[in-house]
């Protein structure tokens, strides 16, 4: 009996020591509950990037990864960021810059004036093909004084320069012996900002890590991973269920997730509009009155109301929202008689099956749009079936970006807009050399009107800023007598955040929302 009874005292123990073991280890392996409660932000990404090189493309994560000499504030006026100083002349044709000498690269090396000649002679490369040349076009020289002074001579003032030097600064060694279109560079991006690169797992997330030695205010998150969902509706159920963190909700979607308890809505007023680029190359657009009824034809305040829920306005003008609208140009409120009489005008007669003809061609054209984007999908698919109130067959076809040639569209459905200078998202949109025929522009639908590009060249170097406010008073007075496009409307972003997120500075967002992840670096857990 003695040794039973100690055999199953020993297998007791044993029992208990093996429980104990188990739960030592259980302690060890985080919890579900434990690894949600990580230092880290999820963002749900409606598509992932070509490349992350930021004068060949432009991304949400700029502004996390890179600095520039400049940076826009909460109100959307450039500041100081690795300027120490910008001096300018009296004839305003040179600018004197210095540096800060304790901003690194993400692998360690110094960031010199030769770090941003470099990044300005690259943008100026026809052979790179950057978007942005047209904000340096105005840059005759630059000349290094020493590592954190250099100066940039203009050949005639340019008013919107400070603005434009918030481009992020690429750094030269990592350049060295390869082509920048090509350069790993784009792949394994190394910036000057708050966050870095740590893994891309290409079609699934981006995740960046904050950079120990940024120069500016330290990140408070630690890792803020990119995770890509294409499709709006998966978004909206895993910002629901607390798998992503923040989340651009489409406006259908803003009611139901208001409820949910950890959820807190960010209603942020935007400069981005939507509309329907007319492609000039299509023989159909060369008639002003055709283009002119598209638009009289274009019912936006069902589009405000019924797609939109209320979160926008009705949109006439590119500069609705800067300090220079005009707001009494044609606003092409909804006028279908108007619309009929144009057409009529322009000898599209209306046929027994309710379309219009004119010398034997059918009134009829085709607006593609990215599938991703449900708002503009739905506005297509509105404004399709309303158009043919005035006797136009329209069709949709709702692509994946990877199918979509906008230049090669009949009709596209646009999303642009900038809450910046006057310049920025006007040049490079109707300057007919800015068409992406002939260079690395937006002028996606090969726009040209002389009076336009004049006011264009002038608004960029007037200084005056009342006199300046009149050039682009009446730039909008021409777009709006020759369309580029037929403008919808703006558009609100609403972002969807976990409530326990603080530190979120709003300001007015450029277009598809960009420019809310603008000070993330400042954002905090408050219950981690």
């Amino acid at each position: 009996m003695k040794k039973f009874s100690i055999f199953i005292l020993l297998f007791i123990l044993s029992l208990a020591g093996c429980s104990n073991e188990s739960s030592q280890g259980e302690e060890k392996q985080p919890s579900a509950a434990s690894s949600s409660k990580a230092n880290e932000l999820i963002y749900a990404s409606e598509s992932e990037f070509a490349g992350l090189n930021p004068i060949l493309e432009e991304t949400n994560l700029d502004a996390l990864l890179f600095r520039g000499l400049m940076r826009f504030d909460e109100h959307n006026v450039p500041v100081y960021d690795i300027a120490k100083s910008v001096e300018i002349s009296d004839d305003l044709l040179t600018y004197t810059i210095m540096i800060r000498d304790d901003v690194t690269f993400h692998d360690g090396q110094v960031l010199t004036v030769d770090d941003v000649m470099f990044t300005i002679n690259s943008i100026l490369d026809d052979v790179n093909g950057s978007y942005l040349k047209s904000d340096f076009i105005h840059v005759k020289a630059m000349q290094k004084v020493n590592d954190t002074t250099m100066t940039i001579q203009l050949d005639e003032p340019f008013t919107p320069m400070l603005d434009k030097l918030t481009v992020p600064i690429l750094p030269k060694h990592v350049f060295e012996g390869q082509e920048m279109r090509t350069a790993t560079f784009n792949q394994e991006p190394i910036g000057a900002g708050p966050y870095m690169v740590e893994q891309w797992n290409k079609g699934t997330s981006l995740t960046l890590k904050a950079y120990p030695s940024f120069f500016g205010t330290k990140a408070s998150i630690e890792k803020v991973i990119f995770k890509f969902i294409p499709d709006s509706n998966v978004r909206a159920l895993q910002l629901k269920s607390g798998e992503v963190d923040i989340a651009l909700l489409d406006p259908n979607q803003v009611e139901e997730l208001s409820k949910v308890e950890q959820l807190k809505m960010y209603e942020v007023e935007s400069a981005d509009y939507r509309g329907v680029l007319f492609n000039m190359k299509y023989p159909l657009w060369k008639d002003v009155n055709v283009r002119k009824a598209i638009s009289y034809g274009t019912d936006r305040a069902g589009i405000v109301k019924g797609i939109l829920h209320g979160y926008g306005t009705e949109a006439y003008s590119p500069l609705q929202k800067h300090a220079y609208v005009n707001e009494n140009i044609e606003h092409y409120t909804f006028d279908v008689e108007k619309a009929n009489e144009l057409l009529e005008k322009s000898g599209w007669i209306l046929a027994d099956d309710g379309f219009r003809y004119k010398d034997g061609n059918k009134l009829a054209f085709t607006i593609t749009a990215p599938i991703t984007d449900t708002v503009r999908v739905n506005m297509a698919n509105y404004v399709a079936q309303g158009y043919k109130e005035i006797g136009a067959d329209v069709e949709v076809a709702a692509l994946d970006w990877g199918n979509i040639v906008i230049e090669e569209s009949q009709a596209f459905m646009v999303g642009w807009g900038s809450p910046y200078d006057a310049d920025h998202h006007t040049y490079s949109l109707f300057y007919s050399d800015e068409s992406s025929v002939t260079s690395a522009g937006y002028n996606y639908g090969s726009y040209a009107n002389a009076k336009v590009d004049a006011l264009l060249e002038e608004g960029r170097t007037t200084v005056d800023p009342e006199k300046r406010k009149e050039v682009y008073m009446a730039l909008q007075e021409e777009l709006a007598e020759d369309p580029p496009f037929a403008y919808f409307a703006y558009v609100d972003a609403v972002y969807g955040i976990n409530k326990n997120i603080s530190g979120v500075k709003e300001r007015i967002l450029g277009h598809h929302g960009a420019g809310f992840l603008w000070n993330v670096e400042e954002w905090k857990w408050n219950d981690r």
